[in-house]
């Protein structure tokens, strides 16, 4: 198999995984929230039932709904620091699947605020409904949201290149947007119709657009490649072999998310 091709599929299953996981961890902050309130909730695959909300106050429920917005930014903040502390010469797939969580921990974060005045069931959306916040500060949050989305993706467009341990894949500008198609943009693609799929069933609109609309911004870190003049090459050329064990962690992951989350655990 070409090893372009090998990147792109190993790229496409961390991308899974880390999604996965920050959905998972995402969901969960809500529910153990709930429970610390007593609102018995039901933590499913991407969202959290909670059966008994007469008695919560505006707090708590403020609280609950922004639990999972604020482990997703701290995610993609200790991730990102891990990801910039640890890598070297050698990008191996350990340090794209800390590239990637990072990211989707910090566009999960900065979606919802960037959103919430458009999805009132969204989480920041459900916030800015029980704090009555007025609609121009929404906007105003929306605007500083979607400027730093545009930062982030900004700044992560050299970092995806340097997994390219081939000279000759970042040696110029479009050899650098080929190289970041494959490692960047295409897993995102065949990533966020797997993810589409496994988000089945849904009970928000939100739910169901969310893993294909988030990542919309990645585009622009891949048309952006061409413009970056120094790219460090990597020395571990693991991530152009197929990693069984990356496969192996998504099949886990598939069925913990769609026969054990799916139909609920209650907390």
């Amino acid at each position: 198999m070409n090893e372009k091709n090998t990147i792109t599929i190993n790229s496409a299953i961390v991308y899974i995984i880390a999604f996965l996981l920050t959905t998972i961890i995402h969901e969960s902050l809500h529910a153990i929230i709930g429970s610390f309130f007593e609102s018995n909730p039901i933590i499913h695959h991407n969202y959290v039932e909670h059966l008994s909300i007469e008695h919560l106050t505006t707090n708590q429920k403020t609280s609950i709904a922004f639990a999972g917005p604020l482990i997703s930014l701290i995610q993609g903040i200790l991730s990102s620091g891990i990801y910039f502390n640890i890598r070297g010469k050698s990008h191996t797939l350990i340090h794209l699947f800390l590239l990637w969580f990072s990211v989707l921990g910090l566009f999960n974060f900065l979606g919802y605020l960037m959103t919430g005045f458009l999805f009132k069931n969204g989480d920041i959306g459900k916030v800015y409904g029980i704090l009555n916040t007025p609609f121009w500060i929404q906007i105003v949050l929306a605007i500083i949201a979607a400027l730093l989305l545009v930062f982030v993706a900004y700044k992560i467009t050299a970092p995806y290149l340097r997994f390219s341990y081939n000279k000759k894949w970042v040696e110029n500008g479009k050899s650098r947007k080929n190289f970041s198609f494959h490692v960047l943009f295409l897993p995102w693609v065949i990533g966020s119709l797997i993810i589409t799929i496994l988000y089945l069933p849904v009970i928000a609109l939100i739910s169901i657009i969310y893993p294909i609309m988030s990542g919309m911004i990645f585009i622009f870190p891949w048309q952006n490649s061409d413009s970056i003049k120094e790219v460090g090459i990597s020395t571990n050329k693991g991530i152009g072999k197929l990693s069984l064990l990356g496969i192996g962690v998504l099949i886990l992951l598939t069925f913990m998310f769609k026969f054990i989350l799916a139909p609920g655990i209650e907390l």
